[in-house]
């Protein structure tokens, strides 16, 4: 038994703590996933030296290692090796390497029975059944199987599992998986599995799980996507056949349009993948799922969210101008006059293009506050353009106001200069917590809100205002002391780029 001490770096008359501290800071160095097997020597060494020094508290120490014979070497038993998928691995199952909730009957432990076990067929047993079954039956069905009777085969499985499962994983619920893990002792840190990889199979296995055509409820409640009190299973499957179709932009229009149908796509492939689209299944098309998963993304103007909003535009704008000529055609009829096509379908096309300059504006301005919000180090180009815009519009409004004379294109560039000053300088400001971010004209609606607030504010105190203070010039000063106090809450970035 010396060759455990010698393993383990400890003395015989070591006790039972001492015995777990050197295991574990030789865990460290000894990984299960880099060294297999000299993972298994030092697990079988602190197996015999930590039983030996429990007996040895309780004074039969003498007598039960008289019956350790330390081996030729320090490679694991033949009967420990790893068998391939082809080949049967003969263990013997006895009283003390047995655990597990179920024991062997007495009989068959007087006869010492042999257990033949195929390695492979074994593991894709376990993950069939982890499959099939929910994770309590799967507990009961593991804890009953004689295989897993044995600590060094229950270890060697564990590990075979959990490769195969990296290298091709199942649909399986998280659940399941959980409770294989915490079977085969492989959710401890100690075991040396990599968490963020875990994560990922974690992630992947409940897509495929989720792409199941029984597990489909489960998807529709987790989607939140009801319909009279259940889950609207319809409109799950009419996302699951759009993103399983080939790419093609003939596919964008009709999803485009309808009522919801874009966020419920959102909503779909971020079920399915958090946000990782590298880990969707492979059932789904990645150019599908990252069009629309970014068209619904909130912030920045992404091109799939500009082609989706263009989409619905033109349909809106083509539907304005067919209405105001039906009802123009109408009209001319039920009075009895004269119908001039050109007049109505004219007033229609004004309309239609007035409702496209509407979204070209707004789709600017959510690209033009994206770009402005963005922390003073990105490394967005040109940033020096990004850095000196605010100041160029207010000196444009001062010269259109004072040389130009015209007020009302001075007031038309100040007031969104106004609001973008104030949105950069919010959404630049160090998150606190407990704080709350403002939300200023985040959206068309908060922007029209903001304008019908400022119009009645300077509707109001224009009469009371005398003729030579400058208003104008007064409203274009806010905007540079916003600028201002931002280049002094960013001084440390300046200085750190002049001196580096």
């Amino acid at each position: 038994m010396n060759w455990a001490y010698t393993l383990l770096e400890v003395s015989p008359d070591t006790d039972v703590g001492g015995i777990k501290r050197a295991y574990a800071r030789l865990l460290r160095k000894t990984r299960p996933d880099e060294d297999a097997e000299g993972f298994q020597r030092l697990h079988m060494a602190y197996q015999l030296v930590l039983a030996h020094a429990n007996a040895r508290a309780t004074g039969a120490a003498a007598a039960q290692s008289s019956h350790i014979a330390p081996p030729a070497s320090l490679d694991p038993p033949p009967a420990l090796r790893v068998a391939g998928d082809r080949d049967v691995a003969v263990l013997r199952t006895t009283p003390e390497s047995t655990v597990g909730t179920a024991m062997p009957s007495p009989a068959e432990t007087d006869v010492n029975p042999v257990l033949a076990v195929n390695p492979g067929e074994l593991v894709n047993r376990v993950i069939q059944y982890a499959i099939d079954n929910d994770d309590r039956k799967l507990s009961v069905w593991l804890s009953r199987q004689p295989e897993f009777w044995s600590i060094r085969t229950k270890q060697q499985i564990g590990q075979l599992l959990l490769n195969q499962l990296f290298r091709n994983p199942q649909p399986m619920a998280s659940t399941c998986l959980d409770t294989l893990l915490q079977f085969f002792d492989l959710e401890q840190v100690l075991s040396g599995v990599n968490p963020m990889a875990l994560a990922q199979l974690r992630r992947r296995q409940l897509a495929m799980w989720y792409l199941l055509p029984q597990n489909d409820r489960s998807l529709a409640l987790r989607l939140n996507i009801p319909t009279n009190r259940s889950p609207d299973r319809r409109q799950m499957a009419a996302c699951l056949r759009l993103l399983q179709a080939p790419w093609r932009w003939q596919s964008v229009p009709w999803p485009a349009i309808r009522r919801g149908r874009t966020a419920a796509i959102g909503r779909f492939i971020h079920a399915l993948c958090s946000g990782h689209l590298a880990e969707l299944p492979a059932q789904i098309n990645r150019a599908h799922a990252e069009f629309w998963y970014r068209a619904v993304l909130p912030g920045a103007m992404t091109w799939p969210r500009f082609a989706v909003g263009s989409v619905r535009a033109v349909f809106l704008a083509l539907v304005l101008m067919a209405s105001i000529a039906g009802v123009t055609t109408l009209s001319a009829w039920a009075s009895g006059g004269g119908f001039d096509g050109y007049v109505a379908w004219g007033v229609g096309a004004i309309m239609a293009g007035g409702t496209l300059g509407i979204w070209l504006a707004f789709a600017g301005w959510i690209w033009l506050d994206h770009w402005q919000g963005l922390p003073e180090a990105s490394p967005s180009r040109p940033v020096w353009l990004r850095r000196m815009l605010l100041p160029a519009l207010c000196v444009a409004v001062a010269a259109l106001d004072y040389l130009a004379n015209a007020p009302v294109g001075a007031t038309v560039i100040l007031v969104p200069t106004l609001v973008l000053s104030l949105r950069r300088f919010n959404h630049r400001a160090k998150p606190r917590p407990g704080r709350k971010p403002m939300r200023l004209g985040s959206n068309l609606r908060g922007i029209g809100v903001l304008l019908v607030v400022l119009a009645s504010i300077a509707s109001k105190l224009a009469p009371e205002v005398p003729e030579h203070v400058p208003v104008i010039g007064i409203g274009a000063v806010v905007p540079m002391g916003f600028w201002i106090a931002e280049l002094w809450r960013h001084r440390l970035h300046f200085k750190r780029r002049a001196t580096a």
